[in-house]
């Protein structure tokens, strides 16, 4: 085992708000984390007269500097527009399926896409395509195409799935340490932010309605899937 890990969200601080704090902790006991990011984050303003083209150039830079608070080893941008996954839904597959085949993560996480009354399209779009991607990856007739594109490829098995904003969580991950570090990573997203006062207490009672079951002063919940296990 590698300790890599690989994390797919749909939007800039999407990994931020659900996983912060356990990927701050993860990073501190020597995992190394890519962070996928699968849309341009061009519609993430309630102004009406912001250009998308700025939008997504802010959120990128945002993005770049809360992985680096994290210790995010690098940040891989797909590009597709913000909103639109679902239209491009087979070639984020063939994309993910080719990144997991070259970073080889021992852990990767991703939405909850089967989370009922979800209302992101694109979390739905990138939660299903992260799961169909872990599938494609391990067998080597799925995207076979792919080993003559990239000399020396090979599928990989994914060995463990954590899928955040879940309803149904069976795994909960302490976050006490790195809480206060979720929140500066979660600062950085300064165009998202309106009040980080607020978003503070807010994340505070989440993280500790988390915790306070399971012995935990914050903590973030995950389902856990070991996708290969039965196959």
């Amino acid at each position: 085992m590698n300790n890599n890990m690989l994390v797919i969200a749909a939007h800039p601080d999407d990994a931020e708000f659900t996983s912060g704090g356990s990927l701050a902790r993860w990073i501190s006991e020597g995992w190394n984390v890519s962070l996928i990011i699968c849309t341009d984050g061009g519609k993430g303003s309630q102004n009406s007269e912001d250009d998308p083209a700025m939008v997504s150039k802010t959120r990128q830079a945002e993005q770049e500097a809360s992985a680096r608070v994290l210790g995010i080893h690098e940040v891989i941008w797909l590009g597709h527009p913000d909103g639109q996954l679902a239209q491009v839904a087979i070639r984020l597959e063939e994309q993910l399926t080719h990144l997991i085949r070259k970073y080889r993560p021992d852990r990767l996480l991703a939405w909850d896409g089967w989370k009922p009354y979800q209302l992101h399209p694109d979390h739905r779009t990138a939660g299903q395509a992260a799961m169909d991607a872990i599938l494609s990856a391990g067998i080597p007739h799925f995207y076979a195409e792919q080993f003559q594109q990239t000399p020396g490829l090979q599928p990989h098995r994914v060995g463990e799935v954590y899928l955040f904003g879940t309803d149904e969580p069976d795994k909960w991950v302490d976050i006490t340490s790195t809480f206060d570090r979720k929140m500066e990573s979660i600062a950085c997203h300064r165009s998202q932010v309106a009040s980080l006062r607020d978003l503070a207490i807010q994340m505070s009672h989440c993280n500790q309605e988390r915790g306070v079951n399971h012995g935990y002063a914050y903590a973030e919940a995950f389902k856990v899937l070991h996708p290969f296990c039965d196959t």
